[in-house]
């Protein structure tokens, strides 16, 4: 369990895939994804042994509020990490919509930017973001900077999208920003 100042990040649970699951389907979310099939419990379970259980250079938790530990608003984690080039992407999704835009989004990027920093040695953390994406600008409010654009890179909802590619070094992380 990690806690940050709003949020906790703790172990994904088999009783936590059917929630996963939900958002993972809802096609409001699945725009942001690289993933685009809808996907069945039986493989969201082989997603969490194949990944969450079984692959170390996975680092992914459910988002809890501080203030409802019981409760999860999300998922987040550090995926593909690369232990000798020392980096790592990240992904999030605050999936109870009711959670959004009051700091929990940010408190989790940013407890996981710093559990990627200083608890796993990365010196960069990076992340793939559609231009349909607003969070964008909240990645780069919280000091990620653009590496580049793969233009028309994907196909969601009848257009071709380009994608961003951003990161952070472990030189230019301020804790408190």
């Amino acid at each position: 369990m990690i806690k940050g100042k709003k949020i906790i990040l703790d172990s994904v649970e088999e009783k936590h895939l059917p929630l996963l699951l939900e958002w993972r389907n809802d096609p409001n979310f699945r725009q942001y994804y690289r993933e685009y099939r809808v996907f069945t419990i039986e493989q969201q379970k082989k997603w969490w042994v194949d990944k969450i259980v079984n692959d170390n250079s996975w680092q992914y938790f459910v988002v809890k509020p501080i203030e409802e530990p019981e409760r999860v608003i999300g998922a987040a984690g550090l995926t593909y990490i690369h232990p000798i080039y020392r980096t790592g992407e990240f992904a999030i999704t605050l999936g109870d919509t009711a959670y959004r835009g009051k700091g929990y989004g940010s408190d989790t990027l940013r407890t996981l930017i710093d559990h990627g920093f200083n608890d796993l040695n990365l010196n960069k953390i990076w992340c793939e973001v559609y231009e349909n994406n607003k969070a964008v600008e909240i990645y780069r409010k919280i000091g990620f900077k653009d590496e580049g654009v793969l233009r028309q890179h994907v196909y969601k909802n009848g257009k071709y999208l380009d994608s961003y590619i951003l990161s952070m070094l472990r030189s230019e992380y301020e804790p408190n920003s």
